[in-house]
């Protein structure tokens, strides 16, 4: 690591520590030219996601637009930390299946397991667009669907 202060490539470090709950290591490290101390960040190089629209079209993954959208579906209390949490396992597990292009329907029925899991009100938001619901019925369809699969 070249020193930003003079160049050097002679450097050690003096501290590591996890940051960003584990998912990155801040590194001090100090100059053996100059004695400058300086920062660095070590992170997992994720690969390139893309993801495939229903037009054909594909975009990069967003982590911030699964958000966005997650939470337009939601507006129940159920905290900013679940919501993230519910969006980083949809992402982890999109990112699990290896692929370096996905199906904007993948997604979107990985989206729909985490809002059923986290509000049944934000999973029948959701769905009534992602499906495209177009009447009443959809919806009754949809609810004795949900109603049958958590055994009410």
């Amino acid at each position: 690591m070249r020193c930003p202060q003079c160049q050097a490539d002679d450097d050690r470090v003096v501290d590591s520590r996890a940051v960003e709950g584990g998912a990155s290591v801040r590194r001090r490290r100090e100059c053996a030219a100059c004695g400058n101390r300086f920062s660095t960040y070590e992170r997992v190089e994720q690969q390139v996601l893309c993801v495939r629209k229903r037009t054909g079209e594909t975009e990069p993954f967003d982590a911030a637009k699964l958000r966005s959208g997650m939470a337009k579906a939601t507006t129940l209390p159920i905290g900013h930390a679940a919501l993230q949490r519910a969006a980083a396992r949809v992402e982890a597990r999109v990112r699990a299946l290896g692929e370096v292009e996905v199906s904007s329907e993948r997604v979107g029925s990985e989206v729909l397991d985490a809002l059923q899991a986290l509000d049944p009100v934000a999973y029948m938001r959701f769905a009534s667009v992602y499906k495209g619901f177009t009447s009443t019925e959809d919806f009754r369809r949809e609810l004795a669907r949900l109603d049958g699969l958590s055994g009410r």
